[in-house]
Order: C-alpha cells, then sequence, then structure tokens
C-alpha cells in the first residue's frame, strides 16, 4: 500500500469529486482526473526513457500541475527530489553534485537559467513541464496506455536537503512506506470532518490532505515570500469558498490576524485551525482564536525529518501553563503523539552544571514517520533514534517543553542559558514582535523586533525592562531580525551570528 493506491481507492469512492482547486489559476482536479492524467504523464515520462530508480529534480510551481506531476513519478517509482530554488547557487550546486540527478523538470524559464548553474547544467535529460501537461490533455479521460509495476514499500519516492546552513547540506531520503506511514500519523493528529474543505500551504501534507479524500485548496500566496502575499485575497479565499480547515505557518498567520483585526473582519465559518513549521508562541494562539472565533485552534510541533512530534490545542493550556512560560520555563509543545517514541539525551556540556530537577537535553524520536537517517551521513547501526537537534523536557503532567536549538545553548560560567525560556517570555510582551537570545564575551543579548504600530524606545517599555533585569540580559539591540529563506518564519542563525560578530 503506498499513498498513489489510497488516490485510486478515492477515486472509486468519489470519482467525480473536486480533489485540488487552485486559487491562483483557478485550475481544478477531480479523484478521478488525478489518477488518469498523471497516468498520461507517465506515459510522456516513459517516452523520455525515465524508469524506475531514476532520480528527478522537481522545479514546477505548486499548483495543480505539481501535484499530477508528483504523483506519476511515484507512480513509476522514480525519485523526486526537492531543491529549495530560493537558497543560493551554491547550494543548488553542491545538492545536485551530491545526488547526480537523471533529469529536471521545470517551466522553459527555469530550464533555461539552470544553463547558468553548473549542477543542473550536468544533467542530461531536462523537461518543459507545460509540454507535459499538454501531451495528458490529448488523452480522453479512461484511454487505457501501459500499465506499470507495482511499486514496493521500500522504494525510494523522495529527496529533499537540509538548508546547509551547516555549509553541509544532508539528504533526507524518504521512501513510500514513510509516505504512507507519516500520511497515517497525520490523518490521526489532523482531523478533518466529512464533506469539508482545507487551505493548505505545506507541500506534503498536501499530498496527505488529497488522500484522506477532501477537498483541498491550494492557497494563492507568493511561494517566493509568503510573509509578503496579498492577505485580502486570502482572506477572502477562506470566505468565498467557506472553508472549514486552515493548515498555514505562523508567518502567515501573524498577517492573517493583523488584517482581519485592522478590517475588524471574524472568520467564523472556520472549524479548525492548524499551525506549525516554526515556533508557536500562545500570544500568536491566542490572536489567531480571536479572528477564527468558532474554530479549535492547534500548534503542531515536528521537524522535516519526523512530522509531527506533538500537538498543542489552545483551549487545553492552563492558567499554570501560561504562568510557567512568562516565568521562563520554556515553550509549551504539548502532548507527544501517540504514534511516535520520544526520549530526552542529557548534553554532554550540562553535565557538570546545576540545573532544575526534569531532564533537560535533546529531543531523540522514533517511529513510522521518522526518517531513518541520512543519505549521505554514516549512521552508528546501534542508533536507531532521529537526534532533532531541538532542547527540551517533559514536565511533569507528561507534555513537551522546548528549550530552542541545541547549537543555540549558552553557558557562562556555571549557568546555562536556553534560547526559548527566555524569548518564550518576552513572548508575551505587547509591543515586541519577536526576540532572539545570544551571548558575546561570557555576557547575555537579547535581538527585539518591536511591533510596527508601536513608536516608542523598546528599552525603555516596563514589561521589558522587568524581563530584562529577571534575566540577567546585558543589553537588549532593536533591530530586524533576519529569517530563513525557506520558511519565513524562523530565525536565519547564520546571518544573526554575523551580526552578533559586530558587538
Amino acid at each position: 500500500m503506498t499513498i498513489v493506491d489510497k488516490i485510486k481507492e478515492l477515486r472509486s469512492l468519489y470519482p467525480d469529486k473536486s480533489a485540488l482547486f487552485d486559487l491562483h489559476t483557478g485550475k481544478k482536479v477531480t479523484f478521478t482526473q488525478i489518477d488518469e492524467k498523471s497516468n498520461y504523464v507517465c506515459d510522456y515520462l516513459r517516452k523520455k526513457k525515465f524508469k524506475k530508480g531514476d532520480k528527478i529534480v522537481v522545479f514546477i510551481p505548486i499548483g495543480v500541475e505539481f501535484y499530477l506531476i508528483l504523483t506519476a513519478i511515484f507512480k513509476m517509482g522514480i525519485q523526486a527530489v526537492f531543491i529549495d530554488p530560493y537558497a543560493g547557487i551554491e547550494h543548488i550546486n553542491k545538492c545536485c553534485e551530491m545526488i547526480s540527478p537523471d533529469g529536471i523538470i521545470g517551466s522553459r524559464k527555469t530550464l533555461l537559467k539552470g544553463f547558468f548553474l553548473k549542477g543542473i547544467r550536468k544533467i542530461g535529460k531536462k523537461i518543459n513541464y507545460i509540454k507535459v501537461m499538454k501531451y495528458s490533455e490529448k488523452f480522453l479521460i479512461n484511454e487505457k496506455i501501459k500499465n506499470y509495476e507495482k511499486i514496493e514499500e521500500n522504494t525510494p519516492a523522495l529527496i529533499s536537503f537540509t538548508s546547509g546552513s551547516t555549509g553541509f547540506p544532508k539528504i533526507i531520503m524518504r521512501t513510500h512506506k514513510f509516505l504512507l506511514g507519516q500520511h497515517n500519523v497525520l490523518e490521526k493528529n489532523i482531523k478533518f470532518e466529512k464533506k469539508t474543505s482545507v487551505y493548505s500551504s505545506f507541500p506534503i501534507f498536501l499530498f496527505s490532505h488529497i488522500a484522506t479524500g477532501t477537498t483541498t485548496f491550494i492557497p494563492d500566496l507568493n511561494w517566493k515570500k509568503p510573509a509578503e502575499s496579498n492577505f485580502k485575497n486570502i482572506v477572502q479565499q477562506i470566505m468565498e469558498n467557506n472553508i472549514q480547515n486552515v493548515i498555514l505557518p505562523p508567518a502567515i498567520f501573524q498577517n492573517i490576524v493583523k488584517f482581519c483585526k485592522d478590517e475588524k473582519i471574524t472568520l467564523e465559518n472556520v472549524q479548525k485551525v492548524y499551525t506549525g513549521g516554526a515556533p508557536v508562541f500562545y500570544s500568536l494562539m491566542k490572536n489567531i482564536k480571536e479572528v477564527f472565533t468558532n474554530a479549535k485552534i492547534t500548534a503542531l510541533y515536528g521537524a522535516s525529518e519526523a512530522e509531527p512530534i506533538s500537538v498543542l490545542n489552545f483551549d487545553d493550556i492552563t492558567k499554570e501553563d501560561i504562568e510557567n512560560m512568562k516565568n521562563g520555563k520554556g515553550l509549551l509543545a504539548g502532548k507527544i503523539v501517540n504514534e511516535i517514541e520520544l526520549k530526552i539525551e542529557k548534553l554532554k556540556k550540562s553535565n557538570n552544571v546545576k540545573d532544575s530537577s526534569e531532564l533537560k537535553g535533546e529531543i531523540l524520536v522514533r517511529g513510522e514517520n521518522v526518517v531513518n537517517g541520512y543519505l549521505n551521513v554514516e549512521k552508528n547501526p546501534d542508533e536507531n533514534w532521529h537526534r532533532t537537534g531541538d532542547m527540551g523536557y517533559i514536565n511533569r503532567k507528561g507534555q513537551l517543553i522546548l528549550l530552542g536549538r541545541v547549537k543555540g545553548l549558552i553557558q557562562i560560567e556555571e549557568n546555562i542559558y536556553y534560547p526559548f525560556t527566555v524569548e518564550t517570555a518576552f513572548s508575551f510582551c505587547k509591543n515586541l514582535k519577536k526576540s532572539v537570545l545570544t551571548s558575546k564575551d561570557d555576557k547575555l543579548y537579547l535581538f527585539a523586533e518591536k511591533n510596527p504600530k508601536f513608536k516608542g524606545d523598546l528599552s525603555e517599555d516596563n514589561e521589558i525592562k522587568e524581563l530584562k533585569g529577571k534575566f540577567g540580559i546585558f543589553k537588549i539591540i532593536e533591530t530586524e531580525i533576519p529569517m530563513d529563506k525557506r520558511h519565513n518564519s524562523k530565525t536565519d542563525y547564520k546571518r544573526l551570528e554575523e551580526i552578533v560578530e559586530k558587538l
């Protein structure tokens, strides 16, 4: 059984139901059309001499065509390779060099640009996806084409890369078994009522949404810079299409909330809201609830290699939880999902440091939705846990508390400082948009970005002055905090280090 097999099942259950609706182009496809048109794409790729096991770089805009072609790639046992097109030339070249793709599929413009990139120029087969789609339109639904061999569970399906912020991108390979396992875990933790629709911007999640039988709307986003999207249009799309489930990253929700509050709009039809992919603070969840008044608000914690790990329902957050976060206990991430195993491994750096009674350290996980290592990183055969690179602990209620990235741990003499303990406390300050804790020369610094509506000096804000003294921060530096290019939701720590060096 694979995700593709599930789509075939859905075709028999809901043959004429819309599976995908692209709000940017207005294009939509039924479950029957996804199954049939992807067969015709298979036929095109076969004629171009692609075969099971080949690797093909996919540079296609997120839309109906993307999912038709991805379905075809999975059907043929080809490996879809995703390289972040906004990560820079060096990253793209390095990724191509590491895996030696057999082909690339993208727009004519992308393929022409590829001639100026060493990594892409070396790829033998270059496919214009517009020609592929025109070919698929020649067929009539139910017109028979050659059947393809059955894909085994352990057949590689998808290759992606870590950001390479340390200068060395790691290769993440997902098999068909993994994709189905991830879908199973997502389906149990992201639940849609029958006959409802979902509005989602997470590309791989979206493939899983299709497999649940829901109608999935692809947002009209600025995919290169999501935070610069037209939020008036996004709000109108959610209202006009009577969307019941919305799944977006924090940066998008921040802007939706701002627009709705400025325009005094509430989105009452939405039943469920999910957000994740970056730290989700209580203040954001509270603001979302004030706009999506009838919705159940849920934050998801996970990683590219393991998603989801824990879930947090806004209604479950108690006054005690809020006080703990305000007092520097860390960021509440909620209940660990039943389908995953999790343990905390104490960091060697903190072995001789006096700490609280909870075991604090790196979060390790394993389960059917957890990637089993990286292709280009030698793994200890006795190590069957995935290291998330995040720090945390389990509180007395069995909830996961996040403390920040392992590489963000700060030690000054015998004192340990966990970034999220401070950043979460500061997230409750109404005039602060975002903060990041760092250090230099054994002194703590807080980079702080203020809310646009606040015109004063952050260092004179009473809430901030109180927390500065409480946590022993030497200096607060008011600045725009650099964000990652991929999601625009996480701090770009590499660029931040360059700023710290100049202190």
